[in-house]
């Protein structure tokens, strides 16, 4: 009976300690939640909508070229202007998958306003709408300040459109990768580790960010209005299997996942580096 006796007790031990550090994380992802966006935080952006010009929201600047890391083959930006080129004569491909023999799929790219295509991490153009502290504040201002629309409704038929993370902000409306590209690049002005992510979410395209922070990884879905709410703390991204991602890209790198389209874990082995960017 004893050793019955100590053996619940260890199974109880070890029951407490997992409620107990369930809480310990359950308290630091509630130190990021937002109470409320208060008329300063309103007033900054009045400001910085006022501040942004037509001139300034242009389409993305040129590359300056790209370095594929499997074939160790650098692209200068006149290379990658003519790639660009032929994607964009090519009607009714709003976003172009590069591959090469021994580099998988090394970027993608594109279509902007302009009908153009451009490099995918040149659409992440370094913009801060304006200076915040808490984490979780970009995701619930665009999710407030942004509308969701399909491209083909605002853009007179055409499938799929980008908006730069700057354009992102400025236009009312937009679609998933929109939302992702102006939530990424404002985490990433703040000097944390965000990235988009393509790929399908139950079976249908779709664009979302990945949050590396503090050793965990978070989903961050701007286009959800109903679900991002001011006391629901950042998602942890393994929870979520109906995410399929494929791709994923920063300012600077690119991403293939080289294993199962079902995992729901953002590094690894799996997740291979194909790309380095390099912008003017």
């Amino acid at each position: 009976m004893k050793k019955f006796g100590d053996f619940f007790f260890f199974i109880f031990f070890i029951l407490i300690f997992i409620l107990s550090d369930s809480m310990n994380e359950d308290a630091k992802a509630a130190s990021y939640k937002v109470k409320t966006i208060d008329f300063y935080t309103k007033d900054k952006i009045k400001d910085s909508l006022l501040a942004l010009e037509e001139w300034d929201i242009s389409p993305p600047s040129f590359s300056n070229g790209l370095y594929i890391i499997d074939i160790n083959i650098f692209r200068t930006g006149r290379q990658i202007d003519k790639m660009l080129q032929q994607s964009s004569n090519s009607p009714g491909i709003g976003t172009y998958v590069y591959r090469a023999h021994g580099a998988g799929s090394y970027t993608i790219s594109g279509q902007g306003i302009d009908g153009k295509h451009h490099i995918a991490n040149s659409y992440l153009v370094g913009y801060q709408p304006f200076e915040v502290k808490n984490v979780m504040m970009p995701l619930y201002v665009l999710s407030q300040r942004k509308s969701y629309m399909l491209d083909e409704k605002q853009y007179r038929g055409r499938l799929d459109v980008w908006q730069s993370s700057k354009e992102a902000f400025y236009y009312p409306r937009g679609d998933c990768e929109d939302h992702a590209l102006a939530l990424a690049d404002w985490l990433i002005e703040m000097g944390e580790d965000a990235r988009v992510v393509v790929g399908d979410w139950n079976g249908d395209g779709h664009a979302w960010v990945i949050l590396f922070k503090n050793g965990k990884e978070y989903l961050l879905e701007a286009t959800r209005k109903t679900r991002t709410l001011r006391t629901k703390p950042y998602p942890v991204a393994i929870l979520h299997k109906e995410y399929h991602p494929q791709y994923m890209f920063s300012r600077e790198y690119f991403w293939e996942n080289d294993g199962s389209k079902y995992t729901s874990k953002y590094s690894g082995s799996k997740w291979k580096k194909r790309s380095q960017y390099h912008k003017t």
